[in-house]
């Protein structure tokens, strides 16, 4: 049986679409980030230990990125 999700938000940009997916099994939370694009999937999955370093480096390269807009 697959895991329910507990909450699903969705991205839509380009030609893509992102899910990320809340999820608990009985190892924890973790999160699934499915990427749509031209009828095939991929995911990843990070278990809940690795989602504050992920949230760290996300942020570190919004502002890069902000900074660095062209």
């Amino acid at each position: 049986m697959m895991d329910p999700e507990i909450q699903t938000e969705k991205i839509v940009t380009q030609n893509k679409t992102f899910l990320v997916d809340l999820k608990r099994n009985q190892a924890g939370y973790y999160l699934k980030v499915s990427e749509w694009s031209n009828s095939k999937k991929s995911s990843v999955f990070v278990p809940a230990e690795g989602v504050d370093r992920l949230i760290e480096i996300l942020s570190k390269f919004k502002v890069i990125m902000s900074e660095n807009k062209e």
